[in-house]
């Protein structure tokens, strides 16, 4: 019996039950539709592998266009849509975020069937900044896939179920950066060509989240396949997360998450057994994620209330990734274990009217956002490009010199957004 026939048993069964257990919606005409969108703008100074910005680039050491964005919802007799497509010129890449059809059922339960987000983890995400927890930069927080979602609140209860056929559809990407197939939003395992090899397939989610007065808990489960087109193989892919939360007076939060995945038994694009997978996203090449993982993610945010001027509120944040990774490498006939990577954001968030400026300073080890060589292998063996030259080969071929481990990177970072 496969996946898709029991989730449709489950699924099934569960529309039966809360259709008996209360009477559906009145069929009232709600008819509605709003447009909106975002622009955004951002600057940035680096400290890269102890080297300062250079000169002003397009996307470097200057003020540049990051984003904009339309969204769309409207809804009919209980039957909606939901949609939100991105551009980002400075990556010369646009894709949808997410395209949903939506139907409540009840005013407890609804249905999703498009591009929609995964229930995984903290919803929306995690982190309290413009740049999320690392899960994110390995597709586990504020993750968007195709596929078909239900949502049922049933008192303190919340509860997800879903099922994915696929990642999200790929947009349009110019050749500058890198792979057509990573022109997306969220982290997705993909082929490091952009044509044949990995390719996510067949995902099932499920999560359950409890909240009562200041304290808030959840847990998810992650289970699908990879389906390698050169090959004609499947290997499987399961993760697991814990999440809570205290709120005080709904201006101080804790948020923490314990995350963990295993892509066991993966494989690259050429069919050879690997301790990592290739994901990608925002048009660029694809980078190395170690094929298993567990992550420790911790959030701290307050929010102050004000009036000075236009200004409303000031919320003051810290949030700390620790990603301890299972691989390794070998070079030169020795194991090398994967160096771990760690990711903090200090920073405030400004509140004008409809205008959110962030500042955060963004300091990281292996985080392939944070460095003068984007990607490469940071999420997997954090070795470097040139493991050879790191570890210093002599003539003969012996290793002179232990590893180097990588250096803490940190970039100041200044993003202005409109919403409208």
């Amino acid at each position: 019996m496969n996946i898709r026939f029991l989730f449709l048993i489950t699924i099934f069964t569960y529309i039966s039950f809360e259709s008996t257990a209360q009477a559906l919606l009145d069929d009232e005409d709600t008819t509605f539709i709003t447009v909106g969108g975002a622009v955004r703008f951002n600057t940035i100074y680096t400290i890269y592998e102890g080297k300062t910005s250079p000169l002003p680039t397009e996307n470097r050491n200057g003020f540049f266009w990051d984003t904009f964005r339309l969204e769309a919802n409207g809804q009919t007799k209980n039957v909606g849509i939901d949609f939100e497509y991105r551009f980002y010129p400075g990556f010369n890449t646009h894709f949808v975020k997410k395209a949903f059809l939506f139907h409540d059922f009840s005013d407890q339960l609804q249905m999703q069937l498009g591009v929609t987000q995964v229930p995984f983890g903290k919803l929306e995400f995690s982190g309290n900044s413009w740049w999320f927890h690392l899960p994110y930069y390995f597709g586990l927080e504020d993750d968007y896939d195709t596929g078909l979602k239900f949502k049922w609140q049933k008192e303190n209860w919340t509860y997800h179920l879903a099922y994915f056929l696929m990642a999200e559809p790929r947009g349009v990407s110019e050749p500058d950066y890198g792979s057509f197939a990573s022109a997306r939003y969220s982290y997705d395992v993909i082929p490091s060509d952009g044509y044949n090899g990995n390719k996510e397939r067949n995902q099932v989610n499920a999560r359950a989240e409890y909240e009562k007065g200041k304290f808030l808990i959840g847990l998810s489960g992650q289970f699908g396949e990879i389906f390698n087109s050169n090959i004609g193989k499947s290997f499987a892919h399961w993760a697991t997360a814990f999440h809570s939360q205290y709120a005080v007076n709904k201006v101080a939060r804790i948020n923490f998450q314990l995350t963990h995945y295993d892509y066991p038994n993966s494989i690259d694009d050429a069919g050879n057994s690997v301790d990592y997978v290739n994901m990608g996203a925002y048009g660029f090449d694809t980078y190395q994620v170690a094929s298993s993982a567990t992550t420790f993610s911790l959030g701290l945010s307050y929010e102050y209330k004000l009036e000075w001027g236009p200004i409303s509120s000031l919320t003051f944040y810290d949030d700390y990734s620790y990603m301890y990774k299972y691989g390794s490498i070998e070079i030169l006939g020795e194991e090398y274990k994967f160096v771990d990577s760690q990711q903090n954001i200090l920073g405030f968030m400004v509140t004008a009217g409809n205008t959110y400026t962030f500042f955060d300073i963004a300091s990281g080890i292996n985080q392939p956002w944070l460095s003068n060589a984007f990607g490469g292998n940071a999420l997997s063996s954090g070795r470097g490009e040139n493991v050879n030259a790191r570890v210093g080969v002599t003539e003969e071929g012996a290793i002179n010199a232990p590893l180097e481990k990588p250096t803490i990177n940190t970039r100041f970072n200044i993003n202005i957004g409109y919403y409208f």
